[in-house]
This record gives structure tokens, sequence and C-alpha cells, in this order.
């Protein structure tokens, strides 16, 4: 996760079309994605909760907040991320759900019984952090 959005703040869309699972990578539009990072001021990645996606898991999960400024604003990406093992041990990209995107970022830390910044409607403290 963390080296696709290395990529990304770099403008190495070739390495994110790599990591993309091999029945994914049909889908992915590198043009737009290069417009993306091309466009955007990368600020920061939080990695808000992780489930599997150890060393002996086969597949995990991964929610995350990437911040970026883009047109003037400070925005930011939420996303649950999926990814899977190859049998050589490296991780690909299978599948993306975008919680929010290009929502203005929040400043400071979101308290445990603040509604969740993904959206849901939820305390914040009961959905991404639980």
């Amino acid at each position: 996760m963390r080296s696709r959005y290395v990529a990304y703040t770099r403008q190495d869309i070739d390495y994110i079309g790599r990591t993309h699972a091999e029945e994914t990578r049909g889908e992915f539009d590198a043009e737009a994605a290069r417009r993306w990072a091309a466009e955007a001021t990368w600020q920061g990645l939080e990695i808000l909760s992780t489930e599997r996606g150890g060393v002996f898991d086969d597949n995990g999960r991964v929610m995350f907040v990437a911040t970026f400024r883009q047109g003037g604003a400070t925005l930011t990406h939420q996303e649950v991320s999926e990814f899977r093992k190859t049998p050589h041990g490296e991780w690909r990209f299978v599948r993306g759900a975008a919680l929010a995107h290009a929502v203005p970022a929040t400043s400071g830390k979101v308290g445990r019984n603040a509604p969740c910044p993904c959206g849901s409607g939820r305390k914040f403290k009961v959905c991404c952090a639980a």
C-alpha cells in the first residue's frame, strides 16, 4: 500500500499498473492516474486500519486516507483496498472502494465520538477506528 502511494507521489504510474492483480490490469486507466498524480501535491498517507496482510497471509485489506492539494484546496481520498499475495510473495492490488473522494481535509485528529470521516454516519470509534 505504501509503495503504491509513493509511486503516485513520484508519478510512477507504470509501477501502479504493475502492482495490479493480473485480472484487473485491463481496468486500470493509466492516463487518468497519470493526470491525477501530476495535478496533485501529495501531503501524506494515513493507514486507518489493516486486516490480515501479514507474512503468513495470502490476502489483506487496508483502509487509508491520502491527503493532497489540488486546485488550491487540501483534499482527501479515503479508500478500502484489497490485496492478494502472488505465489512469489509479491502483493498485488485487487480492488479498491472509495469511501469519499476529494473531500476537504479536516484539521487535527478525529475524536473517538466524532462522526467518522469516511461518511458512514457512525461514530469514529465504532467505524474506522474499530
